[in-house]
């Protein structure tokens, strides 16, 4: 019997992840704090493949919840073969306006209810030669402007997997990030934000794609077992493209990132800012290359 433990599995990425393991043959944790929707889908899976499918109320934020459950699960099942840290809020908003409030909230569940997971879990992982998938973001590898909490709590789950692929490596746990672009989900609709409007926006951008949360969840399931650190899940060429850039010609990056600024403050303030040739240029390659 193949484990996992999915957090934040009852809704959007995680239950598709959910889906995906447990037609593969693996038992499931759903762990999520939605009791109503986990209980129904951990039934569901159960019903419909045959396995050890259960749900556990899990506030990512809270130890004593994080200890409850690695207790449950090594009663229930005697260990664990892969953790996927999943569950996330969106936010966006400038430095000055986005309240600190909701920049620790972010940063909170983003970056250390995942800390917190490896934290009592990787044990476990040590010891059936494991897997830990933490699902981070395009926003963790490219940083608009706009964004500083998401971006560094993304940023932060990059640069936490990288250091735990070399730290885990020596007890044969296989460590992968995910850093997929919009999808079809419903992040928009905790995100927090200094702008009104920017819920709407986020959630016309995610429904816009095309790119859905099963697709997704296909390429994580595959491309973890194949020992892929980077998933790159979902994302356009565009975004390769971009990542690329920052990495090889970081100066023709940055200069990209400032430009794409000064449009979102020219649509912002029409009043302060003349559109010219050069300007109406960059909102056209903004808008076939950022989409």
């Amino acid at each position: 019997m193949k484990r996992i433990l999915i957090t934040g599995a009852a809704s959007g990425l995680g239950l598709a992840l959910a889906k995906k393991y447990a037609s593969e043959d693996w038992s499931v944790c759903i762990a999520d704090i939605q009791d109503e929707e986990g209980i129904k889908i951990a039934s569901d899976l159960s019903e419909e493949y045959g396995n050890d499918c259960f749900f556990q109320h899990l506030d990512i934020t809270r130890d004593a919840q994080w200890q409850e459950l690695v207790g449950i699960i090594c009663e229930r099942w005697q260990g664990l073969d892969a953790l996927v840290n999943n569950a996330g809020v969106a936010a966006s908003g400038d430095i000055d306006t986005f309240s600190m409030k909701d920049f620790q909230w972010t940063v909170d569940i983003n970056l250390m209810g995942a800390v917190k997971g490896c934290h009592v879990c990787v044990p476990l992982l040590k010891e059936s030669k494991g897997f830990l998938i933490n699902v981070a973001s395009m926003a963790g590898l490219l940083h608009m402007g706009g964004m500083s909490a998401y971006n560094v709590s993304k940023a932060s789950m990059v640069a936490f997997s990288e250091g735990l692929l070399s730290e885990l490596d020596p007890y044969g746990v296989n460590v992968s990030v995910v850093c997929p672009t919009f999808f079809q989900s419903n992040l928009a609709k905790s995100m927090r934000s200094d702008n009104p409007d920017a819920a709407r926006i986020a959630a016309r951008l995610h429904a816009g794609t095309g790119i859905t949360a099963e697709g997704i969840a296909a390429t994580v399931y595959d491309e973890s077992r194949k020992g892929k650190h980077y998933i790159l899940a979902g994302t356009r060429f565009s975004d390769r493209t971009i990542w690329r850039l920052k990495r090889y010609l970081p100066a023709a990056y940055l200069g990209m990132m400032k430009s794409n600024a000064r449009i979102q403050f020219a649509d912002r303030n029409p009043s302060s800012a003349k559109e010219g040739f050069s300007t109406r240029v960059l909102r056209s390659i903004r808008s076939r290359v950022l989409g």
